[in-house]
């Protein structure tokens, strides 16, 4: 095995740009992780992880026929794609990725009355697509199977997500329970000599100045300016197949603006544009921590609707027994931090199934304004995580 919140109308603007312009999984992946970072919240900052969600949704699919697949398949659009994006795409992209720094592992929780085993083609869907294995559990025992999932999530994010079901997410009517938890931690190629960190104005996104503190260096960073005055950054980790990047909107346009506008074709824009150049370099050090919630309006406001109602055909994942029995709720939590060092970021996310009754002079390159980041494969693009800090001095 590999151990391996924007309004609901623009969500629902998003779920068409899903189905017409992503056009690789990237694509696909990088608006999924748009639309979440457009749920309506009050935070200054959030992380989201396209990669964790969207492979929590692979697991489901898999065991989906009819309405309901075809709602998740159409996330990986455009017409056509869908299918072969979760069967086939998906899964060879996600072992593209190198093991080391990043890891990955997918688990189906199976009540012991729902099912006497994981039906035997399920279960080969799993373990070819995505490497998961299957435990059985007693969901009547509610916290304490919410607690030793909860602790199977724990021991895969290095301790940082100890939490991603919340109370009340499990209940003796809850069948099967499909995770996936995630984590990356790479040293900088170069890191930060932790002397030269200093405290620096940064410009928060509800327009105040605030001292973070910030890293500091002169040293060659990959950058571009976009036509839209969009500045970017891209920092290379140890391992250089990932890579930090940054945007910054233009300062006469805003955080929201460049987020409403980020897609597939953004993000392959920004990476093709990046250019090496010396500069003297500012970044804040921020953290994120993990905050565990429900995805599934989001979900729902891209297209996602029969999976969460008892239309849902799930014989494939439990047989006979898959009467009356729907996809309950999806939970996604992802943190990061970035130092002098490198950075650590985790994620995890959790499906549920219930029973019917659970409804030339060196330039400055300062960060000091609201901005958007990713952690990038370099190689194919695949954005693992993808977040917004309007505030570093605030987790």
């Amino acid at each position: 095995m590999r151990k391996a919140h924007g309004v609901a109308g623009a969500l629902a603007l998003a779920c068409g740009a899903l189905a017409g312009a992503a056009e690789t999984p990237v694509d696909a992946l990088t608006e999924i992780g748009a639309a979440l970072l457009r749920q309506p919240g009050d935070a200054a900052n959030q992380v989201v992880s396209p990669v964790a969600a969207a492979t929590a949704l692979g697991l489901v699919h898999a065991g989906l026929n009819g309405p309901a697949e075809a709602e998740i398949e159409a996330l990986f659009g455009p017409a056509g794609k869908g299918p072969r994006g979760f069967r086939a795409q998906l899964p060879a992209l996600l072992k593209q990725l190198p093991p080391a720094p990043f890891v990955m592992a997918n688990r189906v929780w199976i009540d012991l009355r729902a099912a006497p085993t994981v039906p035997a083609s399920f279960g080969k869907r799993l373990a070819m697509r995505y490497q998961a294995d299957a435990m059985r559990i007693d969901f009547s025992q509610a916290e304490v199977a919410r607690a030793r999932i909860n602790g199977w999530t724990a021991e895969h994010t290095k301790g940082r997500i100890a939490d991603l079901l919340p109370p009340g997410s499990i209940s003796p009517a809850t069948k099967l329970t499909l995770t996936t938890a995630m984590h990356f931690r790479s040293a900088w190629e170069r890191p930060f000599d932790p002397a030269l960190t200093e405290r620096r104005p940064f410009t928060t996104a509800a327009g105040q100045k605030v001292d973070v503190p910030t890293l500091v260096d002169e040293r060659g960073v990959a950058q571009a300016v976009t036509g839209d005055g969009t500045q970017l950054l891209a920092l290379p980790f140890a391992e250089q197949a990932y890579t930090l990047l940054v945007a910054l909107p233009a300062e006469s346009s805003s955080l929201a603006a460049l987020l409403q506008s980020l897609n597939g074709a953004t993000l392959a824009g920004w990476r093709a544009a990046l250019q090496p150049q010396k500069c003297k370099l500012a970044l804040p050090k921020f953290e994120l921590a993990p905050r565990a919630g429900s995805i599934r309006p989001a979900l729902e406001a891209l297209g996602v609707k029969t999976a969460f109602t008892t239309a849902a055909d799930l014989r494939p994942m439990l047989g006979p027994r898959a009467r009356n029995v729907q996809l309950g709720d999806v939970f996604h939590a992802a943190g990061i931090r970035i130092d002098e060092n490198g950075g650590e970021a985790v994620a995890a996310a959790a499906a549920t199934i219930v029973a019917k009754s659970f409804s030339l002079p060196v330039p400055d390159c300062a960060v000091n304004r609201p901005f958007l980041f990713a952690v990038l494969h370099g190689a194919s693009g695949t954005p693992l995580f993808i977040g917004r800090v309007g505030d570093p001095s605030a987790q």
